[in-house]
């Protein structure tokens, strides 16, 4: 589900001002002499998904610095195995089973047949770390790829030292893994429910995003996220948008020419980073 900033000849702007719409959404946020520019991305996608834009690639090439929700180079993915080891998996010896009740754990053990999963280790899982686990074997079963997803394709492009990022791995995973133990069943239990009927589901919202409506997206993702419960809303969605606005900020107020590459959920919405860059003063607008 984001891109931010570039210093470009006027006549580009203008160009950009009037690109076709059909094509995924990117902002503009500035203030009285820098911009920044904003592009929601999808993390992963089939490997026939036409996304790039000569907007955006002209936006990237003249930027200072691209940034990313999170590092995903070789060094930063060793990096979030260790962390997603130590925070996904039971240190307690207490095992998925017990903690979830048998009705739920009927249905962990339905979705492991449906997707190939070893039952033994989603038992040794804590309940986010589950539902993760779930959640990408249904996308990935339906043709989804993150090697194919817009970050991982853009990250292999652009040289390392023009990349930045605005969270660590530690920051990412707690906003995931944060939760009481209540709020992870609840996690557990929305993305069963929702692994049953995703199919459709994700091909509407990919195809929104293609065609350029990210309020469309937004209703999908929005409809589905609720089932999540506000308290995982928040740490996800909001309390990280407000973070990226402030450091982008920063960027605004230090003239940095910068693109920023984010998740599509994080630009629609009461909340969305645009949103709350405009209520700080800076003028959002929507180019491509």
């Amino acid at each position: 589900m984001h891109c931010r900033r570039s210093l470009l000849a006027l006549a580009i702007l203008l160009a950009f001002s009037n690109a076709a719409t059909a094509a995924p959404a990117i902002w503009k946020v500035s203030d009285e002499d820098s911009s920044i520019w904003l592009f929601g991305s999808i993390h992963m996608l089939p490997a026939d998904t036409d996304w790039r834009t000569e907007t955006l690639d002209r936006l990237i090439q003249d930027a200072d610095r691209v940034y990313f929700e999170t590092d995903l180079g070789p060094e930063a993915h060793a990096e979030i195995v260790t962390l997603t080891m130590s925070r996904g998996f039971a240190s307690d010896g207490v095992l998925l089973n017990r903690r979830i009740g048998t009705k739920l754990m009927g249905k962990v053990r339905t979705a492991a047949e449906k997707y190939d999963l070893p039952v033994p280790s989603l038992l040794a899982m804590q309940p986010w770390m589950a539902a993760m686990t779930i959640a990408t074997a249904a996308v990935s079963g339906l043709g989804y790829d993150p090697t194919k997803g817009v970050e991982a394709v853009l990250t292999a492009e652009i040289p390392r030292d023009k990349q930045g990022f605005l969270e660590t791995a530690a920051q990412q995973i707690e906003a995931i893994a944060g939760g009481s133990e209540a709020d992870q069943i609840q996690m557990l239990t929305a993305t069963i429910a929702e692994a049953q009927w995703s199919a459709g589901r994700i091909e509407d919202m990919k195809n929104a995003w293609i065609a350029g409506t990210p309020e469309t997206v937004g209703d999908i993702f929005l409809a589905d996220m609720g089932a999540y419960g506000d308290a995982f809303m928040d740490r996800l969605i909001v309390q990280r948008n407000k973070n990226w606005a402030q450091q982008i900020t920063e960027m605004l107020d230090q003239d940095e020419a910068a693109v920023l590459v984010v998740g599509a959920g994080h630009l629609i919405g009461d909340y969305s980073v645009v949103t709350l860059l405009e209520e700080k003063g800076f003028t959002g607008e929507r180019v491509q």
